[in-house]
Order: C-alpha cells, then sequence, then structure tokens
C-alpha cells in the first residue's frame, strides 16, 4: 500500500481550498449510516517494526511473475501483493471480515488461481479464528468463500501441481474447544463441495502438509493434538503424528520407525523434491526425560531438586519416504525450545539435501544433513543475522535456491544471497497494539505498546507535513503493553511489558526507573496478567494504578507501592499453575471515576467484576448482577470503564476468545454496580475487547471488536460498523483526545489508526428532522512545516502519512435539495467579508473546506507581486464567523485559529547531571 504523501505547492493548497463534498442520502439510507460515511481514519503506524508473518506464496510460473510476485499472509493484517519484487506491496483482501491469515497459496498450473486459509495456527495465547477457505481466480482482485467456516484456523493448503480444482487443506480446529470440521479436507470441484479425507476425533486437528510434485496422489500430514485452556496449554498428545496416503487421500497409514511417540506436539514437514523418499521433519517432543549431569548440578545450584525436562524439539530425516527415520540433531538446544507450538515449521534447499532451515528464536540451520547447526544462540551466528527473530515462515525458490524470504515478527525479508545479507520489507503497513496513550502536547503524541516490539511514540502531525518512519521513537521494551502519560506533564511516562514489569520513564533526561511492585518474602507472588492494566488517577497523575491478583497504588509515580484490595479474583489455586507460561486469576482491566475520587472499577480474567467508592476500603462483587443481565461469569473481562457523565455509571465488556464463544457481551450500570442491562443490541457475533464512552456526548458508544470497530449514536440500543476506509482489522484499544476529539483506534495487525469524531459528538437525533443544520467548526492551528529543500529522496517504497489537514472543514446538513443556492461567507468578526462560496445543495451531509485564506480574487490595478502574496498570506489567528444561507435560512457559527505552529529545526541534546 502506497500512502501518499501530500504535495507541497501552494497551487495544490488552493485547489483543496476550493474543494466540496457532498453525499446524497439514498432513499434506504438512514442519515446515521450517511453521516460514518464523512470520516476517513488516517493510518499512522509505526510500521518499520513490522509485525508477525504468517505464510508466502509465489507463483511457479510464468519467469516474471515467478520473480516479482509475492503474496504474504500475516497474522491479523491481512493478505498482501506485490507485483515489482517489494517496491510496493497492496492490501488484496480487506473487503473480507476476517484478516487473520492461516496460509496462502497459488496453484501451480494457473498464477491468476489463489486460495486463502483464515486463522492462524500458531496456538498462542493471541491466536485468532478465521471464517473458512477463500478462492480468487483473478489473482486477489476478488474472492469468493468456499467453506470450512468452523474449521477456524487453517494450516496449510496444497494445490495439485496440473489441476487446480484438487486442493487439500490442513485444518487445525478450534483452539479452545472440541468440534468436528479439523483435520485434513479434499475438494475435486475447486471448492464447490469438500471431503474430509483424515480425522482422528473432535480434539485433533492438522497442522501441516506436503505433496509429491513427481507423484500428486503421495502427501503426507502431520495431525496435531493439544489443550489450550485459558489457564493452561497441554503442548501434545499420543494422537499427534505423521501420516502418509498414497492414493490421493483415500487411505492413510501412520509413519512410526522412529518417530516419537506418546506425548507428541507440533510437527513440520518438508519433501525434497528432487528425490522424494527424502523427508525431514521437526517434532515437538513434549515427553519427559531425566536431567542431564550438568542440569541437574544447574537445579542444585539455583536450590531446588533436580527435575525433569521433556525431550524438546527434535529433526528427523528419513531416506526411505517415511519407513524408517533418524534423530539428526541433539534434542536439547534451547533455541529450538521457544514454544514451538507456535514455530516448527521446516525447509530443504530444493537443490541439496543436506541443506535444512527450521524456524524459531533464530531460523535454526544445517549445512551439512544435520552434523553441525547454526542459529542455536541468540544473537544468531547462522543465516540472516540482521533480521528481527522470533521466525514464523519461510520459502525458498525452488528455481534459485539462495533466493530465501521468511516472515519473522519483524515483518517480510528476503535474501539473494543464501541468508548472508538480508532487505527488510518495512513497506507493509503493519503493527499489532495492545494498548494506546496519549499526551496533551500540541499537538499530541501517541504512545502504543507492539507485540514483542517494544512500546513507541510518534505525533499525531509531524513536523514535515507527514509521518514517516523517522517520526517513531521507542519508549519501552519488550512486548510493549500500556502506556499511561501524566497529562499534566507528560515527561512522566509509565508502561509496562509482559507478566508486571513496569517502569517509570523521564521524557526529560531519557531516564528509565524500574517500578514494578514485589511482594515482600514470605508472601505470595502478585500474579500479573500477561497485559497488565496501568492507570493514573484523573483526579492526580502522580498517584499510579496496576493490577496483579490485587489491585496496586502509588502515591508518588511508583516509588512505593500499597494494596488497596483484597484477592478480587476467583483465586481458584486449580487455575493458577498451568502450563504454557500463562498466569491466571489476574487483574486485566481498572478504570477509575473520573468525576467521584475514589470509585474504581476492576476486571478479571477468570470473570470478577468488583468496584469500591472508598478508595479501596471496601469491594463490592457485581459479577452475580452482570451474569443475570447474560454475561457469563466466567468469561474474561476485556474491559471496564468509568463514565465521565455519572460517577454511578459504568460499562462492562466480557469476551469468550479464550472458550471460542464468538459473541458479543455488552453491559451498563446507572447505579454504582446493583443492577446492570446489556446493551450490546444489533452487533453482529464478535468478542469485544474495549469499550469507550464520549466525553461530550453520553449517547455516542465505541466497542473495538476481534473484528472492526463500531459505534453507537443512541447510548446503546443500535450499533453501526464504524469502517469507511479503515479494514475489518482486531481493535485492541481506543482513546479520544481530550482537546483534539480524535479518536484514536489501537489495531492489533494493522497499527494505529485516527480520526476527527467533532461531527459525531454533536450528532443527536434532532438534527435530522432540521430542514438546515450548519454544525460547529472545531478550532484549528494552522501547521508550518519546516522542511527546505530536497527532504525525501526514497523511492516508492517508503511509507507515508500525510498530516491532519489544518484548513476549517465545514459541514451543513440539508434534509431535502436545495432549490436555491446555497451560499457560504466567512467573516472577521468587524463584519468583513473574507471569502465566499457556493456550496452543495444536495440532501444530506454537505462539506466546505476553508484554507484559512481571505480571497483570492486580484483587485483591479493590483500589482502582481502583491496579488501573489495576498493570495497566499493566511489569516491571523483569533475569531472567525461563518456564515450559511440555505432554504430561506441564515445560520452562523464561529471558527478559531487556535495558533500558527511551527517546529524547531534539529536536535537539542540536554544534560542529564
Amino acid at each position: 500500500m502506497k500512502i501518499l504523501r501530500p504535495e507541497r505547492t501552494v497551487f495544490t493548497m488552493l485547489l483543496i481550498s476550493v474543494f466540496f463534498l457532498a453525499l446524497s442520502i439514498s432513499a434506504h439510507e438512514r442519515p446515521e449510516e450517511a453521516l460514518l460515511k464523512q470520516f476517513t481514519f488516517r493510518n499512522l503506524g509505526p510500521f518499520r517494526a513490522g509485525s508477525w508473518v504468517t505464510s508466502f506464496a509465489v507463483p511457479a510460473q510464468p519467469p516474471r511473475a515467478h520473480l516479482y510476485t509475492l503474496y504474504v499472509g500475516t497474522r491479523n493484517g491481512g493478505v498482501w501483493k506485490t507485483v515489482n519484487n517489494g517496491t510496493t506491496f497492496e492490501p488484496i483482501f480487506d473487503s473480507q471480515e476476517a484478516l487473520s491469515i492461516g496460509d496462502v497459496a497459488v496453484a501451480p498450473s494457473d498464477e491468476n488461481i489463489v486460495w486463502v486459509g483464515t486463522g492462524e495456527a500458531y496456538c498462542t495465547r493471541s491466536s485468532n479464528s478465521g471464517d473458512g477457505i477463500y478462492k480468487s481466480t483473478d489473482g486477489g482482485k476478488t474472492w469468493k468463500h468456499c467453506g470450512l467456516r468452523d474449521s477456524h484456523h487453517i494450516a496449510r493448503i496444497i494445490i495439485h501441481p496440473t489441476n487446480p480444482d484438487i486442493v487439500y487443506v490442513a485444518a487445525m480446529g478450534h483452539l479452545f474447544s472440541a468440534n468436528e470440521e479439523r483435520g485434513v479436507f479434499k475438494t475435486a470441484d475447486g471448492g464447490a463441495t469438500w471431503q474430509k479425507v483424515l480425522y482422528i476425533n473432535d480434539k485433533v486437528g492438522a497442522i501441516d502438509l506436503a505433496i509429491n510434485l513427481a507423484a500428486p496422489d503421495t502427501l503426507y500430514a502431520a495431525t496435531y493434538e493439544k489443550v489450550r485452556l485459558p489457564w493452561h496449554y497441554e503442548a501434545g498428545g499420543p494422537e499427534s503424528a505423521i501420516y502418509k496416503t498414497t492414493d490421493a487421500g483415500k487411505s492413510w497409514a501412520r509413519l512410526g520407525g522412529g518417530l516419537p511417540v506418546g506425548r507428541v506436539g507440533r510437527i513440520g514437514f518438508d519433501i525434497y523434491q528432487k528425490n522424494p523418499d527424502i523427508l525431514y521433519a521437526i517434532v515437538e517432543n513434549v515427553n519427559k526425560r531425566p536431567p542431564t549431569k550438568e542440569e541437574a548440578e544447574l537445579d542444585k545450584k539455583r536450590g531446588r531438586e533436580p527435575r525433569e525436562r521433556t525431550f524438546g524439539v527434535e529433526v528427523f530425516r528419513t531416506d526411505d519416504a517415511g519407513s524408517s527415520w533418524r534423530k539428526i540433531n541433539a534434542g536439547k538446544e534451547s533455541a529450538f525450545d521457544k514454544a514451538p507450538y507456535s514455530f516448527n515449521q521446516l525447509r530443504i534447499n530444493p537443490r541439496d539435501p543436506d541443506k535444512v532451515y527450521c524456524t524459531g528464536q533464530s531460523l535454526v540451520s544445517t549445512m551439512d544433513g544435520g552434523k553441525t547447526w547454526t542459529g542455536l544462540t541468540w544473537p544468531p551466528d547462522g543465516v540472516f543475522q540482521k533480521a528481527f527473530g522470533d521466525f514464523r515462515t519461510m520459502w525458498i525458490d525452488p528455481q534459485d535456491p539462495d533466493r530465501l524470504i521468511f516472515g519473522s515478527d519483524g515483518g517480510v525479508y528476503v535474501s539473494y544471497d543464501g541468508g548472508r545479507t538480508c532487505h527488510h520489507y518495512y513497506n507493509i503497513p503493519l503493527g499489532e497494539f495492545y494498548a494506546v496513550g496519549v499526551d496533551m502536547e500540541d499537538p499530541y503524541n501517541i504512545y502504543g505498546g507492539l507485540q514483542d516490539h517494544d512500546s513507541w511514540k510518534g505525533p499525531s502531525n509531524g513536523w514535515a507535513g507527514e509521518m514517516t518512519l523517522a517520526d517513531w521513537v521507542t519508549v519501552g521494551g519488550g512486548d510493549g503493553m500500556y502506556n499511561a502519560i501524566d497529562p499534566t506533564d507528560s515527561r512522566w511516562v509509565y508502561n509496562n511489558r509482559e507478566f508486571g514489569a513496569m517502569w517509570r520513564l523521564d521524557q526529560k533526561s531519557g531516564v528509565q526507573t524500574p517500578i514494578m511492585p514485589r511482594r515482600e518474602k514470605g508472601k505470595d507472588s502478585y500474579r500479573f496478567n500477561w497485559t497488565p492494566p496501568i492507570m493514573l488517577s484523573p483526579h492526580n497523575s502522580a498517584i499510579v494504578y496496576t493490577g496483579a491478583q490485587v489491585l496496586l497504588r502509588s502515591l508518588d509515580r511508583g516509588d512505593h507501592w500499597e494494596e488497596i484490595s483484597p484477592d478480587l479474583t476467583t483465586n481458584d489455586d486449580s487455575k493458577q499453575h498451568g502450563a504454557g507460561n500463562i498466569s491466571f486469576c489476574t487483574i486485566t482491566t481498572a478504570s477509575e471515576s473520573p468525576l467521584k475520587p475514589g470509585v474504581i472499577w476492576v476486571g478479571t480474567d477468570d470473570g470478577k467484576v468488583q468496584i469500591t467508592q472508598d478508595h479501596g476500603a471496601t469491594w463490592t462483587d457485581c459479577t452475580a448482577g452482570i451474569a443475570a443481565a447474560g454475561g457469563p461469569a466466567d468469561l474474561w473481562v476485556s474491559r471496564v470503564f468509568a463514565s465521565p457523565h455519572d460517577a454511578g455509571t459504568a460499562f462492562v465488556s466480557k469476551t469468550g476468545f479464550r472458550q471460542d464463544i464468538l459473541k458479543p457481551f455488552l453491559f451498563q450500570t446507572t447505579d454504582f454496580g446493583a443492577t446492570w442491562t446489556a446493551i450490546a443490541g444489533d452487533l453482529p457475533d464478535k468478542n469485544i475487547n474495549v469499550v469507550l464512552q464520549d466525553r461530550k456526548n453520553a449517547g455516542l458508544l465505541f466497542v473495538g471488536t476481534d473484528s472492526g470497530l463500531y459505534v453507537s449514536l443512541n447510548a446503546g440500543r443500535n450499533w453501526l460498523p464504524f469502517k469507511t476506509n479503515m479494514p475489518w482489522v482486531k481493535v485492541t484499544d481506543l482513546v479520544i483526545h481530550p482537546r483534539e476529539n480524535d479518536l484514536i483506534v489501537a489495531t492489533y495487525g494493522r497499527g494505529f489508526w485516527l480520526t476527527d469524531i467533532t461531527l459525531l459528538q454533536e450528532w443527536n437525533e434532532q438534527i435530522s428532522a432540521e430542514d438546515v443544520y450548519l454544525f460547529g467548526i472545531e478550532p484549528r492551528a494552522q501547521f508550518q512545516p519546516t522542511v527546505y529543500g530536497n527532504y525525501q529522496l526514497l523511492g516508492d517504497s517508503h511509507l507515508m502519512t500525510p498530516n491532519e489537514s489544518d484548513d476549517f472543514v465545514i459541514r451543513y446538513y440539508l434534509k431535502e435539495k436545495a432549490k436555491d443556492k446555497v451560499k457560504m461567507a466567512i467573516m472577521d468578526f468587524s463584519g468583513k467579508v473574507l471569502r465566499e462560496f457556493e456550496g452543495k445543495g444536495e440532501a444530506g451531509f454537505n462539506t466546505v473546506v476553508w484554507d484559512m485564506r481571505p480571497s483570492r480574487e486580484k483587485e483591479k490595478g493590483a500589482a502582481e507581486e502583491e496579488w501573489e502574496r495576498q493570495r497566499n498570506a493566511l489569516v491571523e489567528p483569533g475569531e472567525y464567523l461563518v456564515v450559511l444561507e440555505a432554504g430561506g435560512r441564515k445560520l452562523t457559527q464561529k471558527a478559531l485559529v487556535r495558533k500558527r505552529q511551527g517546529w524547531s529545526i534539529g536536535p537539542f541534546p540536554t544534560t542529564i547531571k
């Protein structure tokens, strides 16, 4: 996707200033639906960090397409395509509602036939499900849904090498629950019908597939048994195995011959196509073994008895088409053992069977058939040393094995020299945000925590008239989570990473101070969620809150902490010791009333909602009341939100994501939690991650779901998708800037999106009954970019997002099409007319844009130079009057130019001490 930069010429600005936009309301369109079409979101980034990539597909032919066309599947950002070898990428799947991608495949016999399986298949705590499989016959321009809707997670698509109507699919099935639609499926009619050709039971899916291109009736499939619960992950079971068919799926044989049995987890494999008797498999062996002598000594040094370990990830090779296997690695390499359920893919060099690559924390590889390995340490000592780690998927060019493409949590990388060097395709606008924060600078800055990519800060409007990669800086490390910024002094930023590690950043000096709360010895440790909340008190910004199993408060910016609650969770001991690096029975969300100090709401991952009205001295459990209103007591509380309009009002959302329950759960109380009302209304069956009420308009509500943003204009009675140019991406957090009235949307897949919602804040049902209505005009600042000379010489690969226009956007509503001319004038407060426009007179919403310049008409006898200066001059900061004449009425609104904003040039160091 190319994000266009704004042209800086005066001529273009003048063209923009006379631009008029009208939106007619069709006979079948409600005014509210037409209203939402007035908005455009800006996608701000930051894009250079990239995000989790799941799959690649490259046409086998013709030669040009093979060299220059690449399809990229992403975990939550849809499918992207380049036809110019990565110079630019375009999103080709955004019209669909499932942007979590498991696999992408191109028919070897037809470059125009592309299949997409939705629902990434990595089994993580944040793996989103899909809605089946799609097919395109025109290279991704259009898509048809072809079934398997309940498969949820599609791991692999294999297309017959000569008959594109024959397709095999490995479906993992539901992640958190049992279901029938899992295993290996086959279609022989291009997706019209499907046959389940390999099925074990409703708890075992398929995780990988490979086909013998020379004998396409021969395929191998990996089945996968695991159990993921919100509080526990069982990584393997006895039904994980490799199966083989030689009759196109009619019958399958389970392979043994040296492969592990018992507790086996994720398996990946590849066929050496030049000699299909050679296969390699990477197997997560979860069976226990005694510790080695060195491991036992290490345990003793740590003050504990020597403990058993798992065998770890093992790599096997067969030279007889799967009849017998031999292990070719030690099986205890730490580089393999980082969450194999989210790695464990293997690829063989198409021209040398001794060269093998395995995905993991690094790209582990052997060049001699397993005798020696590189990439077992971090930083890696093998291939792709300069790339971001956590390698998830890989493609090797069968025509040129030195051309390698791999995807990691950092995006897409390509090498043309066998991995010795690589190039990062940082021009795919991806980013998986957990949360968003803002400061009160002018222009304000946006802060967010990215999956595996630290916490970042970037401007809402940039000094060069645009935002680029260079405008974003890091303000915290790890998996970035929450960022809370002192609204009275943005010097202070509080942020955290996974499981509660927390810091206070002094932006003036750059000093970062660890402030993670810890219990004294002798007490149970704090249990922190993967994404524990951080909250600053709206009444005193030096007061900081965070949550473990108890709510913690600091009165001195995090230097000291106190517990202000008992354990607010169910404190179910049976759910606190699960495997899989999970912390459960924890606080997930907290919110203090901005109207009444000490009124604090808390929600937990095990379903509890509690309130204190006295700063934590006493607590009331509201869980049963929400359950009575339809919110299951054990479902994860994704958000509590204290109303800015009434101290007794709050909103609660629950999510069934971790139980595979796809349904919106949204509730409101107006009496401090005594009673609750369900307000999900006509929301579609999608899980809700966040709810937000506008500060100005009590009836204006927003929810972010696992697939898109929704808005209610009537306090939750009805909901509409708030989409316009934003895709159906997972929304994890929302904030409205208190001064600029911008809605900032944090997505888990496509970075930050932003739009000005002033129009929505003013809207009410009475406006649609007015014959003519002139909306209030948001105050603006005049931006003066400081770019002198040639600044951008980076070609088309560099992503740039234009600043928000600083023009006045003047909107008016006409109930019916105007019979006479619609006139608009801009005056100063002395009554002098500065500009006049003739506006559109269409029924519905109409827009006039004023560029803050007076009339451009050349006065008679005026000198050319004077006229040039006059027509380019901005009006001075101050108040102006907008007068609209339409339908026999004259309406006025004020337009305030707040100031003229410039930027200092160059960096300015400061002395710390």
